[in-house]
């Protein structure tokens, strides 16, 4: 054997190790969850410095397909771009390992445009170039082909498998914080009430998504009160549904205290807010407080949507004393009550932004007639059979325009 031929033997049996100890140097860093950023720079290390691949891009597509992200640039000057619309790639091959022809990356010159597949599925692309030939006039692209296929295979496999484990841990966290949220709402809104002959009570209550952030309830305070209330905290999620349980436990407290001034209790709830929220959300909120030997019924409406009242003669009116919405400032600016007679036959109707300014197709509101004229025409049903209707004429109106907002309804008659 000629000494120039055992060279050649040599060095390729050098080559072949090295490009064994490249894929479990890559493998072994993969395994103890090495950066991304330290996977890559294996990556360049192998393929520019030790093969001579003088020019190498790498974009990997986004997990969601809508565009695809550059992983690394190398040997190339000029400007790169970072992301590149999910159409980019059609241009460039017309499927497996492809010439680079003129629709690549302007200014900068490849050779091949080799993909990456996971699943049958082109989730990278390797936009490869030279400088220098080999003594032979081989391109280190063309003679490092295999290698450099297999390489990124193994490298953007990896890292997107990384993605989607990430992602699933995030959905997973997400999904467990919604149900979270979900069962902390459903203790929000009672389903039965514990109030005595004088008042019939009903509630209804359904989410615009999984979680809302209505509270509504109707409960004793002392032997002659009876505590009538509806809020609407601001923005959705966890956040909104720890905040709005945390509300109705101070509602409870405050308002089963000795303290007798509304305005008081109202003034001591914002400053709970405050200290909850820390003036990042606020709830508008809505209480009344039933006097049962006297009839009368005590009211203050903080930014909530004014509640429809109906008399015992038929006449009505809207409930829009009060203040602006709980947690909006540390001290309320002016806030104000009113005081009605509840005599048998008066009619007490609570509802959220869902109801009154869900719109139509021509974005039409629902609007406050609309719900008082179903309300007049309910009078003889029981206060759940109106509820119903009120859905239903909202649905139909509605008709294939989405919820606007979570809707609740709090009806009370006095009898």
């Amino acid at each position: 054997m000629t000494k120039s031929r055992e060279s050649r033997l040599i060095g390729k049996l050098e080559l072949r190790e090295f490009k064994l100890n490249a894929l479990l140097e890559v493998t072994r860093a993969i395994n103890s969850q090495s950066s991304e950023a330290d996977l890559l720079k294996q990556y360049s290390l192998a393929l520019q410095t030790y093969l001579g691949i003088s020019r190498i891009v790498l974009y990997a597509l986004d997990l969601d397909g809508s565009f695809w992200r550059l992983l690394v640039s190398n040997g190339v000057s000029g400007f790169v771009p970072q992301t590149q619309p999910a159409s980019f790639f059609k241009k460039l091959h017309s499927g497996g390992i492809s010439l680079a022809g003129s629709d690549g990356l302007k200014n900068h010159a490849f050779d091949v445009v080799v993909p990456v597949s996971q699943n049958d599925e082109v989730i990278a692309f390797v936009l490869a170039g030279d400088e220098k030939e080999d003594t032979r006039g081989m391109s280190p692209v063309v003679k490092h082909l295999n290698f450099l296929q297999t390489l990124t295979n193994i490298l953007v496999v990896a890292l997107r498998n990384r993605e989607l484990v990430d992602e699933n841990l995030r959905q997973e966290g997400i999904k467990r914080e919604l149900e979270l949220a979900s069962e902390m709402q459903s203790m929000l809104v009672p389903n039965s009430w514990q109030v005595d002959e004088q008042i019939d009570v009903s509630g209804y209550y359904q989410p615009h998504h999984q979680i809302g952030g209505d509270y509504y309830d109707c409960f004793q305070a002392g032997e002659e009160c009876i505590v009538i209330c509806m809020a609407d905290v601001s923005g959705k999620g966890i956040g909104a549904a720890l905040l709005m349980s945390n509300f109705q436990a101070n509602v409870k407290a405050i308002f089963q205290s000795n303290e007798n001034n509304l305005i008081s209790k109202v003034k001591v709830l914002n400053t709970r807010v405050m200290e909850s929220a820390q003036g990042e959300k606020y709830i508008t909120f809505f209480v009344a407080i039933f006097n049962r030997t006297s009839k009368s019924v005590k009211y203050v409406n903080c930014g909530h949507n004014p509640p429809l009242w109906i008399d015992e003669k038929g006449a009505s009116s809207f409930l829009e004393l009060g203040s602006v919405g709980l947690g909006m400032f540390e001290i309320i600016p002016t806030i104000e009550s009113g005081e009605l007679k509840a005599l048998p036959g008066s009619s007490l109707i609570c509802y959220t932004d869902g109801l009154v300014e869900q719109e139509n197709s021509k974005e039409v509101p629902f609007g406050l007639a609309r719900m008082e004229k179903i309300v007049r025409g309910s009078m003889d049903v029981s206060l759940d059979e109106m509820h119903i209707e009120m859905v239903k004429q909202l649905t139909r109106f509605r008709g294939d325009n989405p919820p606007l907002d979570d809707t609740a309804l709090l009806s009370c008659r006095f009898k």
